[in-house]
């Protein structure tokens, strides 16, 4: 029985609700480069990359903040954590909150809204390249590359 309490605990710390301030904070915190991956269990091209992202966050996870960020609406959490838990994923990740306009103006201002979106921020806040598609792990990687490059180079937001 305590068993089952303690995964029932964990399992709702899964996916957390996140606005686009709380977003912002927790990236210019952030003492490395932080990945941003918006993604939605309805999104096709989302699922498609979704285990090339994963991959990514496994292999880099001490050199690198992953921050996956569905864009589903809040009533469809227990879907997220579904697909989450099916996935292997067992790091805190986050449900948007707020309007679609707000999130937009916090990663980036040029970005269309369109999904699956990632965002590679380098330590402090500066956005270094974001990818408006499917990403692959290996892009992943040279943006990883570039943002710790722009961190030598003393880049803030």
């Amino acid at each position: 029985m305590f068993g089952t309490l303690l995964l029932a605990l964990l399992a709702t710390d899964l996916v957390v609700e996140v606005s686009p301030t709380q977003l912002e904070e927790e990236i210019r915190r952030s003492k490395t480069p932080v990945v941003v991956n918006v993604w939605a269990t309805w999104c096709r091209p989302c699922v498609e990359e979704f285990p090339e992202v994963l991959e990514f966050a496994r292999k880099h996870q001490s050199e690198a903040k992953v921050m996956l960020v569905s864009a589903d609406f809040p009533s469809r959490k227990k879907l997220v954590e579904k697909f989450l838990k099916e996935q292997g994923v067992a790091f805190r990740t986050y449900l948007k909150q707020g309007s679609d306009e707000a999130f937009v103006a916090t990663l980036s201002p040029q970005w269309s809204g369109a999904l699956p979106a990632t965002f590679v921020f380098a330590p402090g806040g500066k956005l270094v390249v974001w990818f408006e598609r499917k990403v692959t792990r290996a892009e992943l990687e040279d943006a990883l590359k570039r943002s710790k490059d722009e961190t030598e180079k003393g880049g803030k937001r």
